[in-house]
């Protein structure tokens, strides 16, 4: 039976002949590729693969390149192709499949990888002949396959991010629906994508037993932002943040503070130039900062939270309620400016300081 993938049936010919088509639409002019057989020797050095690629600068010999076919592939699957694979400088091992999500590129390149899909994602470096090759295709699968959850979005799933990073693994799932307030049944199936992704690790039927919480955070941050338009307001305050954070401590209202300015009070990041202010009633904070709302120039985001989770496991912080750092991370992760560069910064001082602020 051939392997399906969505609504489209391919065989691992269709694979090979398609990305192999694609790459040669990349190769600079005058380079040439060419199909061969696998030899014994490839397969003793490198594992099953399906294809070696000869590609050919003129006038230079042929750099070689082992190409495994996979109808499908999760960035789980990889653990598996670096344990039967072997990569080496001179004879890279190319994965090949009609898609390869973001995070599964990620773990391909770590682990040493080429690969190629035949949507136009395509990573590929030879020292000889000299090539390296990049190109961007589909961020998303076109054909998506209808099983189980593929997604972050909502509350709920925020909810169980926010619990798997906020607390030390091991963690069972009743355990983990309880803390973040979730039905089992909904987080069994959100824990079964992350460990797909191999953003977590569970053990079979048993506990979430490890946490890849930077990459879990940079996976939320892409279907997750608290710079929503329906959800915050960007204004300015006149004197500036620091006399915008005075005014906040004589406030009754209830919020938290995340962002760049909650990140300074953990690690050394630049100066703060946006205040990013969650609250259950904004209007009634902005008149309390005596805040302007504003098109541009802004220096103060007040954000209707997108779940009562951002005001779970605060601290304070110069007299003010700041958010978890984890929520800080995300938060910054989809700030305007620089403010992924702030988190990079954080994440750094959280991965040395994880007794701080894992419970």
């Amino acid at each position: 039976m051939l392997p399906i993938v969505g609504n489209i049936i391919y065989s691992g010919n269709a694979i090979l002949s398609g990305v192999v088509s694609m790459l040669a639409t990349k190769l600079p002019a005058g380079w040439q590729s060419k199909p061969a057989r696998v030899s014994k020797r490839d397969t003793a050095e490198c594992g099953s693969v399906d294809m070696v690629l000869k590609i050919r600068r003129p006038g230079m010999p042929a750099g070689l390149v082992l190409v495994a076919a996979r109808a499908r592939l999760e960035p789980r699957g990889v653990d598996y192709l670096a344990a039967v694979l072997r990569c080496t400088q001179k004879r890279p091992v190319l994965i090949a499949a009609p898609f390869i999500s973001p995070r599964t590129q990620e773990r391909l390149r770590a682990c040493g990888f080429a690969y190629a899909d035949l949507t136009g994602n395509v990573w590929l470096s030879l020292s000889e002949p000299g090539l390296f090759i990049e190109t961007m295709g589909a961020d998303e699968n076109p054909e998506p396959d209808r099983r189980g959850r593929k997604s972050l979005k909502g509350p709920k799933a925020g909810r169980i991010v926010r619990a798997l990073c906020d607390f030390r693994p091991p963690i069972r799932l009743r355990e983990l629906a309880r803390r973040s307030g979730v039905d089992p049944g909904y987080t069994s199936r959100v824990v079964d994508y992350l460990n797909r992704e191999a953003l977590i690790t569970r053990s079979r039927r048993g506990p979430v037993v490890s946490v890849d919480w930077p990459a879990l955070l940079k996976r939320w941050s892409q279907e997750y932002s608290p710079f929503q338009r329906k959800r915050v307001m960007m204004c300015l305050a006149p004197r500036g943040v620091a006399a915008a954070i005075e005014r906040l401590k004589i406030l009754t209202l209830r919020f938290a503070v995340s962002g760049s300015w909650a990140a300074v009070q953990l690690a050394p990041v630049a100066p703060t130039r946006l205040l990013l202010v969650y609250a259950d009633q904004p209007m009634a904070l902005v008149e309390g900062m005596d805040l302007r709302p504003t098109e541009a120039g802004a220096n103060v985001a007040v954000a209707v939270p997108f779940d009562p989770v951002v005001y779970e496991r605060t601290s304070r912080k110069d007299g003010i309620n700041v958010v978890a750092p984890s929520q800080i991370v995300a938060d910054l992760l989809t700030s305007p400016g620089r403010g992924p560069n702030e988190a990079d910064a954080l994440i750094a001082w959280m991965g040395e300081h994880e007794e701080l602020w894992r419970a």
